[in-house]
């Protein structure tokens, strides 16, 4: 069984190239998000980015770093056999470490990224309920996201991308992008 780990920055296409590859292989999917969600509905809270990102936050200092991966292995593996797992969503280096120690060879991190005058743009255009509405503000949360200023068991996208086994700047069009994971899903396959 392969596991394929998708980390990127905001708005750079992870969910396109999730839904790529669960179209390519007999695979289950989990995002690391869905799993903060249910712990804020269980509390009753708003499902906001700040509260998204606040909980996540929580639970790493609290169990540490590699929770949420943990978390995500635990109910995927109570699916029935796939030929590949699929974590979208990794933010923090505690994620990929723990996902390496457990599968080694058969785990692979694919992280996207795209200039951000284009993922202000994507986001822009797909008007989810509390994206950024300026520059400014997208500016703002990408650093964030990205790790600057955070702590330890923080979102650390930018150290996530470090770590990749595959980066893909999705910078053009879709035909482009599923080419570039057409190259990619040939190798998983092959290794």
């Amino acid at each position: 069984m392969k596991v394929i780990g998708i980390t990127g920055t905001l708005a750079s296409g992870k969910s396109t190239v999730k839904n790529f590859f669960l179209s390519c292989f007999s695979s289950s999917s989990l995002s690391l998000s869905d799993i903060i969600e249910e712990e804020l509905e269980k509390e009753g809270k708003e499902l906001k980015r700040e509260n998204f990102i606040e909980k996540g936050n929580e639970l790493r200092k609290r169990y540490g770093n590699q929770i949420l991966a943990e978390v995500a292995i635990l109910t995927l593996s109570k699916k029935i056999e796939k030929e590949v797992l699929i974590i979208e969503g990794i933010r923090n280096p505690g994620e990929v470490e723990f996902l390496r120690k457990k599968f080694g060879k058969d785990f692979v991190l694919i992280a996207v990224d795209a200039p951000r005058e284009i993922r202000f743009k994507r986001l822009f255009e797909r008007k989810k309920e509390g994206d950024p509405k300026t520059f400014e503000e997208f500016l703002e949360i990408d650093e964030i996201d990205l790790g600057n200023n955070q702590p330890e068991y923080g979102q650390r996208v930018g150290d996530c991308l470090k770590l990749a086994d595959y980066l893909i700047i999705n910078d053009g069009s879709i035909n482009e992008l599923y080419k570039k994971l057409e190259e990619i899903s040939k190798s998983i396959l092959s290794s």
